[in-house]
Order: structure tokens, then C-alpha cells, then sequence
């Protein structure tokens, strides 16, 4: 996976020229072979379109063997934590499930790393490793949607959002899948001008580049397939309440409806009755939270909207077949 300079890749080694920029892709074990491979892919048409190679990086993983995703795609790498110079753009290299905690060998680098100036970033849930070493300082996180739930859960001083990616000075976090195209393409357009970004864009033929402020997925308008302002406004609203949810009566004062055109407006559209549809969305909600994070059955019931476990466990059963306890792989007495 090594680009341009063969030489070992120690910390403090200099750099081949003043003006080559070195990023390491430092796989964890949930990593996303797709996300990588757009990332070098970026860089290298980035190295194509511009007058000279301007991008190298390597790919490593904390103890140097290979490291095989949960699609069972194994990455050659070139090293070991020990071989990442510490002045280079390190990125975790996470997926859409969350990362089980860190060792304690890959915490203490990454805290080496930001004291001797790395720019550090993520792709996917390489972010809650960079949260657990305390080293996300201005706290906003752009989090897979998949995960987002779970992040702000564990990490609850974060401002997990559902950007494409964030950039803050030394610091960037990317939801991972195709915006990591996104995101480096910026890093292109950054370090080598946006007509530079352009060539690399067209040449993996994207038709169009999303800046950080840009959501994740479709708008709710696109996956409904629905015009109506006040069903998307009603859909947000649940979306926004899932831990304190509100009843139809609220939502539809809340969008300036009647119940009766609410009602209305979610059997013509969606097939089910506003309230089914806040369950499903907080159902869904405490799913994702009991496959990724290790919160007590109770806190998740809570941070779901239903008032007690007893609550959640009848709709959960009757939704996915099984119990909150079953999910999580715990036999029930």
C-alpha cells in the first residue's frame, strides 16, 4: 500500500520534499476497506492532475499484521505503530459500528502524536478512539448516522452531528462511506487548489462534491418521496423528540395541522398512523444503541423515549422478534 518514498517511516524522519504531504491510514478493526481505498484513490489522481506528486501515505495498523474487516477483506500494511512519524496526517481507520475501547499502546501514541503537532482525523468510528484519548478539543464530530446515537450516548460532551465530515484546525472527523471522497477531496483543494480537486473529482467520476455543512443521507423529502411540508416537518419533529417524544396532538400543533390531517397525511404516505411511526423510529434508535454501546438496558429505554424496560421490551419482541436482552446475546430467565 506504500506510495513514492520507500524509506523507513520513523517518527521525526523528514519528508522527501518541503512540499509533499504524508497521511497514514491506521486500521482498526472495524475498518471500512471501501473508505480507504477512496482516500488513496483521491490522493493518487490528486498526484496525477498536479505539476508534481504532492501526496504519500502508507498504510499501518497497531501491531503491523494485516487487519481483516468485518467484509473479509484483508489490507496489506507497512508497519506499526512504532513506524508512524509523528509529524504526518493520521487517520483511525473505523467503519459503521462503534470501536471497543482502545489499548492503552494506541492511546498514549495518539497523545504523542497531537504533543509533537500530528494533524489527527478519523474516517467512520475512528472518532470514539479519538474521543476516549481526549483529543477531540473543539468537540463537534461529524459521526456516521448508524452510530451517531451511540457516540453522543458514551460521549455525551461531544456535539455528534450528521455531517458529511468536520475540519478544525488539527482536527478532522468524517462520517466515512462516500463522503470520505468529499472530505479529501477539500484536502486536495486545500493543499493543491480547487482546480487540482476538480481533476481528481472527475477522473473518479463524481459529479458533485458536498462541503462539511452538507447532511449525510437524503433528505427525508427524497426517502419518503414526498412534497408535503407539513409530513416533513412532522417527520423531523419526531426525528428531533425520539428521547422525549410528543404526541400527535403536539406534533400537529407544533406544524399547524389537525390531528385528523396528520393522521391523514402518515396513512397516505408512509401506511402507518403517526405514532407507529415514532415507535419505529425510537425502536430503532434503542437498537442501535444495544448493538453498539454497553449502556444498561434501562438508560437505553430512556434515551429511546419509553418509560421503563418493561415498556420497550413488549414493542421491541413485537417489532423485531426477539427481546432487548436476546439482542444483546443474554439469555433471558
Amino acid at each position: 500500500m506504500t506510495c513514492l518514498d520507500t524509506r523507513p517511516f520513523l517518527p521525526g524522519s523528514r519528508m522527501t520534499t518541503a512540499s509533499v504531504q504524508r497521511f497514514v491510514f491506521l486500521l482498526l478493526p472495524t475498518y471500512s476497506p471501501m473508505d480507504v481505498s477512496i482516500a488513496i484513490e483521491a490522493l493518487s489522481e490528486a498526484n496525477t492532475a498536479a505539476a508534481r506528486p504532492a501526496f504519500e501515505w502508507r498504510v499501518h495498523s497497531e501491531t503491523g499484521q494485516s487487519v481483516r474487516s468485518r467484509s473479509g477483506v484483508s489490507f496489506a500494511v507497512d508497519g506499526r505503530l512504532d513506524d508512524i512519524e509523528t509529524n504526518a496526517t493520521i487517520l483511525l481507520c473505523g467503519g459503521n459500528r462503534m470501536e471497543t475501547p482502545a489499548s492503552r499502546e494506541l492511546l498514549n501514541f495518539l497523545r504523542k502524536a497531537s504533543r509533537y503537532g500530528a494533524t489527527l482525523g478519523t474516517l467512520g468510528s475512528g472518532s470514539a478512539i479519538l474521543a476516549q484519548a481526549g483529543l477531540l478539543p473543539e468537540k463537534k464530530v461529524a459521526a456516521h448516522w448508524a452510530i451517531s446515537s451511540a457516540m453522543q450516548e458514551t460521549f455525551p460532551e461531544l456535539d455528534v452531528r450528521q455531517q458529511v465530515f468536520t475540519k478544525t484546525g488539527k482536527s478532522m472527523t468524517c462520517a466515512g462511506g462516500i463522503a470520505t471522497l468529499d472530505m479529501f477531496l477539500a484536502l486536495i483543494a486545500e493543499s493543491q487548489g480547487i482546480d487540482c480537486a476538480h481533476r481528481a473529482a472527475a477522473a473518479l467520476v463524481c459529479s458533485s462534491v458536498r462541503d462539511q455543512e452538507n447532511e449525510q443521507t437524503l433528505s427525508l423529502r427524497c426517502q419518503v418521496g414526498s412534497q408535503n411540508e407539513h409530513l416533513i416537518a412532522a417527520m423531523e419533529a419526531m426525528k428531533a423528540a425520539i428521547e422525549y417524544p410528543l404526541s400527535a396532538a403536539q406534533i400537529a400543533e407544533k406544524i399547524g395541522v389537525s390531528c385528523r390531517q396528520l393522521e391523514r397525511l402518515f396513512a397516505k404516505n408512509l401506511g402507518m398512523s403517526p405514532k407507529k411511526y415514532s415507535d419505529k423510529l425510537r425502536l430503532e434508535n434503542a437498537r442501535r444503541l444495544l448493538q453498539q454501546t454497553n449502556m444498561p438496558i434501562l438508560e437505553i429505554a430512556i434515551a429511546s423515549g419509553f418509560s421503563s424496560t418493561t415498556h420497550l421490551s413488549k414493542l421491541y419482541r413485537r417489532r423485531f422478534g426477539i427481546s432487548p436482552h436476546e439482542e444483546r446475546g443474554v439469555a433471558t430467565c
